[in-house]
């Protein structure tokens, strides 16, 4: 992947920053997330963002209340749609722990962040492509291409494996984690994952308890 996104990550330490609460939605490093934003307080956090370092926390809410881990994404593209609404792809950078919230004079929230215990999470922006014979660790990959086959058959949705097989795996993971329909709780226990590793294992178990049940409904309906 990308050096520069390395060192951006490295040397990117905001302490407050704006915050978008979407449930069911993690960004974990060197991955990309579309967004679609059409309220006013939320393209008002965008044009904020643009103006200065183009850096927004996405964190999940449910009762107004943040989870205590979230991701620090840099806004890479941007358009303007004919009715007011902004796409936009945050480019995951690290995690960060929620300390506190601000008493903030705009319509949108900021929260004063940590990215104590995340250090690593800039190493992932490099990781590059090895096969497991020479990584040492067999079976990793496999393992959880298993997972993936599985779910996908009981979602009936068709993938390109071989193009999955050209992603680094630390890559492979975090995408994963990210796109999969799991439930809100689901996914904030993989962004919360120590490593990229424990997250691997967790993302294994969590796709084959999804592939044995229905997924034809959405996973957070449960909560509402």
């Amino acid at each position: 992947m990308s050096s520069h996104y390395k060192s951006l990550t490295r040397r990117t330490n905001p302490e407050v920053v704006p915050i978008f609460p979407l449930n069911g939605a993690v960004l974990l490093p060197a991955c990309d997330l579309p967004l679609n934003i059409f309220e006013p307080r939320y393209l008002n956090m965008i044009d904020d963002a643009l103006k200065n370092d183009r850096l927004i926390g996405m964190v999940q809410s449910q009762d107004e209340k943040l989870a205590k881990i979230g991701g620090l994404g840099r806004i890479t593209q941007f358009s303007e749609a004919e009715d007011g609404r902004y796409i936009i792809v945050l480019k995951g950078l690290k995690r960060f722990k929620v300390i506190s919230e601000e008493v903030v004079s705009t319509p949108y929230r900021k929260a004063r962040i940590s990215y104590q215990g995340f250090e690593n999470d800039a190493d992932v922006h490099n990781a590059s492509q090895t096969t497991e014979a020479l990584s040492g660790k067999t079976g990793e990959r496999t393992t959880l291409t298993i997972a993936m086959k599985a779910l996908a058959k009981t979602l009936n949705v068709q993938i390109d494996w071989k193009s999955l097989g050209e992603i680094p795996l630390p890559i492979l993971i975090n995408q994963a984690a990210m796109i999969s329909p799991f439930a809100s709780e689901d996914k904030q226990s993989l962004i919360e994952a120590v490593s990229t590793d424990d997250r691997r294992k967790l993302l294994i178990g969590l796709m084959h308890l999804y592939a044995s049940k229905d997924m034809k409904q959405d996973p957070n309906k449960s909560q509402q």
